[in-house]
């Protein structure tokens, strides 16, 4: 090998990585000890008996093994999932012995423990992989071959040595055979490093302090006792004495028992200074210790002494976002590399996280309508979300809300397939309304007559509803005296619906410009603005014309379906009437001034500068509308819902009917 200066590599170029480079043929064996006060511990005793030790790595190990490893058909963001190939079927059914859980705990685990882990390829007689089995680190020893001893020079070689460092248990494994997951090792790249290492010293006081309590109960529940007595005792009388008080009231059983003794003998017992007293506050730092050299926050671990009701749940998701993230990458990396070439090299490996990172469901409902309504994702993607099965081909399309849009555009789905308007009969064509009409102006000048003007800056909504209900009720009166009459002239049809269609237009004119008034008012002068009720008016005039159409369509119908097979029609007539002049003309009155109201209010507040509106539930308000009590959006952006407020006809007869919730604006 050659540099670009031209001049040629004498050693190894794989060796310069380590920190004594200058060897081509060397071994390289595992760290598996750690000392601590007086002894060595291995690092699998620590794991066992160190509780801290043995939380977090469990806790990543399990973390870890519970996710999903996919395998991508290739690098491209839109390739399918591969759900059949060798390499799924072998990461599915690693072995006979491990299913995929175990085998990730496994490698997880002892990665963390030892800083290093190997998984071993077993191949087929034509050289596929077929199987995956863990080989420990501590019986694994590293061996670089520059001179070609075992095979091919320059390689890599692993022999298993089950702990005798001279007897291999394994014909030498080259570096093909085996999938290395290795920690960063400063001394060089063939070995990992056990994240314990830096924490040599808090395990030691770890150690050192869990020993100097188990022996504070051991030998008495108290530091030290001090026998006194003026005479001068034989070494074999003091042991005697030493080894009777022992018996009797050493131990953690005997603590608190009555300490008897003669011959002028006191007892006098030594405190903790207050350098010991520190224990609990020593532990604490351990285990905090621990958890930041394997960087999970204390509350994944249910260590909530610095945890506030603000910050835990951010905590608990950095779990994954920060601390699993580059520990499954490097997983991911090491699949890649190790393991995808076997099988043809097109799989990309990645960890499924949707399941941990996907927020609480009322988070992801909230995310999933916005992201349908924006035409972002698909009804039919959206569903897997909530474990909902397939709703058929219309949810596998893109939609986007319509709540802003061009004055006069129709609501989506008001259109039949072909696009055109569906056709009305004669009698029902829409009739123009050029400029407010009489009937309209009397209608405006009644409400605001019985508001008053001290009431025009009011927020108060149920004088607006009132008038509309005794208005309508009066209307509704005289039609249906109108159809009395018709059905006693025997006329064809309950009623002329282009007279009243019209009749009740003007009332609806007139009612709507009046709330519009009272609301855009009330809600510029909060802002500090001004409302200019002209740029509503045809607004006004079509969705009167509109909504008298449907309101009527509705009383035709439901005379149709009274007078059929009637005993007594003229009673029939009357009931269906009671019913309009009662509830149907509240709920209609409500749902009008929630209509009309709400978007004065929002053409208001955009005139008077406005950017955000605040939705504000009403009383009695449906389970939905409730829960989206003080969602905040920009001015013109469509709410969670998919309305652009209380009242708005794009959210369907089900969403606005008797709503009376209102919106406040910044």
């Amino acid at each position: 090998m050659f540099l670009s200066n031209g001049a040629a590599v004498t050693i190894p170029v794989g060796t310069l990585s380590d920190t004594t480079p200058l060897f081509a043929d060397a071994n390289y064996y595992s760290r598996s000890t750690i000392e601590l006060t007086g002894q060595y511990a291995a690092y699998g005793a620590i794991y066992r008996k160190q509780v801290w030790v043995h939380t977090l790595v469990r806790k990543l190990a399990r973390a870890t093994a519970r996710l999903s490893l996919d395998l991508r058909e290739s690098a491209d963001p839109q390739a399918g999932l591969d759900t059949s190939s060798d390499l799924y079927q072998l990461l599915q059914k690693p072995n006979d012995r491990m299913d995929p859980f175990k085998l990730k705990q496994w490698t997880s685990s002892t990665w963390d423990i030892y800083g290093e882990a190997f998984w071993l390829k077993l191949r087929d007689r034509d050289g596929q992989v077929r199987e995956l089995h863990p080989m420990h680190p501590t019986n694994v020893i590293v061996h670089r071959d520059y001179a070609g001893e075992l095979g091919e020079p320059g390689g890599t070689w692993y022999i298993y040595t089950s702990g005798v460092r001279t007897v291999s248990m394994l014909p030498p494994i080259p570096a093909a055979d085996v999938v290395p997951f290795l920690y960063y090792n400063p001394d060089n790249t063939e070995r990992g490093m056990s994240v314990l290492e830096p924490l040599r010293e808090t395990l030691l006081n770890e150690d050192a302090i869990r020993r100097a309590n188990a022996s504070f109960w051991r030998n008495g529940a108290r530091p030290a006792m001090v026998l006194k007595t003026a005479k001068v005792l034989k070494p074999i009388a003091a042991e005697r004495l030493k080894a009777a008080v022992a018996a009797a009231h050493g131990g953690a059983d005997r603590t608190g028992g009555t300490l008897v003794l003669e011959d002028g003998v006191d007892a006098d017992q030594m405190q903790l200074n207050s350098e010991e007293m520190q224990y609990i506050e020593s532990r604490k730092l351990n285990r905090e210790e621990v958890c930041a050299a394997l960087d999970v926050p204390p509350p994944v671990v249910h260590l909530l002494d610095k945890a506030t009701f603000s910050n835990i749940t951010e905590q608990m998701r950095s779990m994954y976002r920060d601390t699993m993230a580059p520990r499954l990458t490097d997983y991911e990396s090491v699949i890649a590399h190790h393991l995808v070439p076997d099988f043809g090299g097109r799989q990309v490996p990645r960890y499924n996280l949707d399941d941990v990172l996907r927020g609480d469901f009322e988070a992801r409902a909230e995310a999933a309508v916005k992201l349908v309504t924006g035409a972002v994702m698909k009804p039919a993607e959206a569903r897997p979300m909530f474990n909902l099965p397939p709703a058929g081909p219309d949810a596998d399309k893109l939609y986007a809300n319509q709540a802003t849009q061009p004055l006069g555009t129709p609501v989506a789905g008001s259109l039949p397939p072909g696009g055109a308007p569906a056709a009305l009969p004669a009698a029902r064509q829409p009739l123009a309304i050029e400029g407010p009409r009489p009937d309209a102006v009397r209608a405006e000048r009644s409400m605001m007559g019985r508001l008053g003007g001290t009431k025009v800056a009011s927020a108060d909504r149920a004088p607006l509803i009132d008038e509309h209900a005794r208005q309508l009720k009066k209307l509704f009166t005289a039609q249906r005296d109108d159809v009395l009459a018709r059905h006693a002239r025997k006329d064809a049809a309950p009623f002329n619906a282009q007279t009243w269609d019209q009749a009740l237009a003007d009332l609806l004119a007139g009612l709507a410009t009046a709330t519009a008034k009272v609301l855009g008012t009330q809600t510029a002068s909060a802002l500090g603005g001004a409302f200019d009720i002209a740029s509503m008016a045809e607004w006004i005039h079509d969705n009167a014309m509109t909504s008298a159409q449907r309101i009527n369509t509705t009383t035709l119908d439901q005379l149709a379906a009274a007078l059929e097979d009637a005993d007594d029609p003229a009673a029939s007539i009357t009931n269906v009437y009671d019913v309009l002049t009662g509830s149907r003309s509240d709920q209609i009155a409500a749902t009008r001034v929630a209509s009309v109201g709400g978007f004065a209010q929002r053409t208001a507040a955009g005139q008077s500068g406005a950017t955000h509106k605040t939705w504000v539930t009403g009383s009695n308000a449906r389970p939905d509308h409730a829960g989206m009590a003080g969602e905040t959006v920009r001015l013109g952006q469509a709410f969670s819902n998919g309305m652009d407020g209380p009242g708005d006809p794009s959210g369907g007869a089900d969403e606005v009917a008797g709503c009376n919730c209102s919106l406040t604006f910044t």
